[in-house]
């Protein structure tokens, strides 16, 4: 259970995100004043992204005074320094707020010794959030469009205790993008034979998951990054599901030299560790192929 402390925490970081979520929208769908650019990295980059960064590094750590490690932050090399601390994405999804789809959302962890023990998603454009807290579940909020400042914030919204359902038949797959690679309807086919296949971009695929609407969330190659993720892990993981690397091990934040996470299995609920062990497995043969 959630107690005063936790409530107080949440209505912190939802008055944090949805101040953060106006500056993002007032750049929506205005091209020139967004200023794309392309990271080294070969993903895109928009002046919301820096305004986004710029008030969540301010502002987090007068929530929790901790030191705050963005996707925009020139300091990730700090990441192994630091053994409690804030991991951030401002905007993940850049390319779906580019191309002005909801698949968009911020996403916050809180680190501890390499793992996450809170995480925090918001979609700026449906006031809707999912959270989660060591030991104390996954949830859901909204805070309502229509509120007036003038109420407590902490009672401007409300929440509600969700569970991953058991996995279905047929499996539900989500993934960012409606067309599959090769390597991807392959592994899919071996691994579940018929499926169902759904979409939805960012972090937001976590949230479809432990919502009880997609059962698992496979990754086939290295092209997602620790803030996309973290806030996802402890989501899945608080809800009776999970994330997975292919290699089969749970993944440790802030560990490695990279934040480059390699492919990775997120699941829902009632799956054995054994079933667990023998998706990465193919998950693993998956990505051997040419």
């Amino acid at each position: 259970m959630l107690d005063d402390r936790d409530q107080l925490l949440i209505a912190q970081l939802t008055a944090l995100c949805r101040k953060t979520s106006a500056v993002i929208l007032s750049y929506y769908g205005d091209q020139e004043r967004l200023d794309i650019q392309t990271k080294a990295n070969d993903t895109p980059l928009t002046q919301a992204d820096l305004a986004a960064h710029d008030l969540l590094i301010t502002n987090l750590p007068s929530i929790i005074d901790l030191p705050v490690i963005s996707e925009e932050s020139d300091g990730q090399s700090q990441l192994r320094r630091h053994s409690d601390y804030w991991l951030i994405d401002p905007i993940d999804g850049t390319r779906e707020f580019i191309e002005q789809t909801d698949g968009f959302c911020i996403a916050i962890a809180r680190i501890v010794n390499h793992r996450p023990v809170l995480g925090y998603i918001f979609s700026p454009t449906s006031n809707e959030f999912w959270f989660a807290l060591n030991g104390k579940g996954a949830y859901k909020g909204i805070y309502p469009k229509t509120s007036a400042d003038k109420h407590p914030i902490a009672q401007a919204y409300t929440f509600e205790k969700l569970r991953c359902r058991p996995i279905h038949t047929p499996i539900t797959i989500i993934t960012a993008r409606r067309t599959l690679r090769k390597r991807m309807e392959a592994y899919l086919e071996r691994s579940f034979g018929e499926y169902q296949h759904k979409t939805a971009g960012s972090a937001l695929k976590f949230c479809h998951i432990v919502e009880g609407y997609a059962d698992i969330y496979p990754k086939t190659s290295a092209a997602t990054s620790e803030w996309d993720i973290a806030a996802g892990d402890i989501l899945l993981h608080e809800a009776g599901g999970g994330l997975r690397l292919a290699d089969g091990s749970i993944p440790r934040y802030g560990y490695n030299d990279t934040t480059l996470n390699p492919p990775f299995l997120a699941y829902g609920a009632e799956l054995s560790e054994d079933t667990i062990k023998h998706y990465c497995a193919l998950l693993r043969d998956a990505i051997t192929q040419t």
